[in-house]
């Protein structure tokens, strides 16, 4: 007999991925689109590239967005649990009365349909950066925030400052945000900018002064890419001091992520370095399309951990064949659901949907193999789930 997903309708999600976001109020049509889209473009795109932003650019984008399987699928889920019909009109009317009734409590009734109960954020991306208690009070569900390193780089490196200020605050503040509490983990997202083929011998702060030194007199040879390099180092060193995960960008991301530099092997001789091997490292989105270097890496390094945000929700369909695939190599306590929401929280509850429906179809192929007993299938799907985020953060 099939597994069905509502097996595993009671157990709950943490969605180990998102970004925060706050009460929009009413949305139309057009606006809903651009911040629940992933991808498609946007008038600043098109108009960098010198097309003016006319109706027709308008519609075409708009067409464009509503058209990946994703939205569709988001319409739809939506539609039924408001039940209405499964247009965008519909449901946005809806959804709108919804949120005018009490937007704290929609998005509780929302998150328990699809058993949600706990978002892990990056705070570093929208920009500017939403306040934590803000987004926290608004949000009925466990918020757990992560500390994203780049937005401090970027300060750093505006500030008339050499290297031996540029460190100290650096590190300082790193320090304060996982002493505190305040922050439960870091993040990187080093692809979107020079890639992830990081030496590991790029953590001695000789590589640190030298790169900063060449960028403040207008040098190139890399400095920058060196002193990124030796500032994921550090943040690595000190997600280990502090006992906290390191999240590190994999994989497909917006049009700048350097996709070519993005695949999660350019990191094994970083996370194989004996300096390193002891910190919790999440591949984010599990490196998608490199779905599978990332659960052979899971495999082979002990303290390295996928999740399957982004390609669920946003490859639709594929969600299934991800997990599936990720599986084959990645041990299930090491696998951990995610989204990579953003903007609105409608985002979050159709990729909690689907999650669990590729999830629970993954698994029954797995049981139809012949690879894992029918008995063992609730515990690994809670794991997914859930568990294993709940183990790493150290949550309960």
């Amino acid at each position: 007999m099939p597994i069905d997903p509502q097996e595993f309708a009671d157990l709950p999600a943490v969605d180990v991925h998102c970004h925060p976001f706050l009460n929009r109020g009413a949305l139309d049509a057009e606006t809903f689109t651009n911040v629940a889209s992933f991808g498609g473009g946007s008038q600043a795109y098109m108009e960098q590239g010198g097309v003016a932003f006319t109706d027709d650019i308008r519609h075409e984008l708009q067409g464009l967005k509503r058209d990946t399987l994703y939205f569709r699928r988001m319409v739809r889920d939506l539609a039924a649990y408001f039940g209405v019909a499964p247009t965008l009109d519909a449901v946005l009317e809806a959804r709108n009365a919804a949120v005018a009734e009490g937007y704290s409590d929609y998005v509780r009734d929302l998150y328990a349909d699809a058993n949600l109960t706990t978002l892990v954020m990056d705070f570093g991306y929208p920009v500017p950066n939403l306040d934590v208690a803000q987004v926290s009070a608004e949000l009925p569900v466990e918020v757990v925030p992560v500390y994203r390193i780049e937005p401090l780089i970027v300060e750093l490196l505006r500030a008339d400052i050499g290297w031996d200020e540029f460190e100290r605050r650096y590190i300082d503040t790193l320090a304060d945000a996982l002493a505190s509490g305040a922050f439960r983990g870091l993040k990187t997202v080093i692809a979107y900018r020079t890639g992830l083929d990081i030496s590991p011998l790029s953590r001695t702060r000789d590589q640190g002064y030298q790169a900063l030194d060449a960028i403040r007199r207008g040098l190139g040879g890399g400095s920058m890419k060196k002193l990124r390099d030796h500032l994921v180092c550090r943040a690595l060193e000190l997600s280990m001091e502090y006992d906290r995960p390191m999240q590190i960008h994999t994989g497909m991301g917006d049009f700048e992520v350097n996709l070519p530099l993005c695949r999660p092997s350019f990191l094994m001789d970083l996370l194989r370095f004996p300096t390193f091997r002891a910190c919790r490292v999440i591949l984010v989105h599990t490196g998608y399309p490199y779905h599978g270097e990332a659960a052979y890496m899971a495999n082979v390094l002990p303290r390295v951990y996928c999740d399957i945000s982004e390609g669920t929700p946003f490859a639709g369909h594929a969600a299934r064949r991800i997990i599936s695939e990720v599986l084959e190599m990645a041990p299930p306590s090491k696998v951990l659901y995610g989204s990579d929401g953003f903007g609105v929280p409608e985002i979050n509850y159709t990729s909690a949907k689907l999650g669990r429906e590729a999830l629970a179809g993954a698994l029954d192929d797995i049981v139809a193999a012949g690879m894992l007993d029918r008995a063992d299938v609730r515990a690994i799907a809670g794991g997914i789930l859930g568990a294993n985020a709940r183990r790493i953060y150290r949550l309960d």
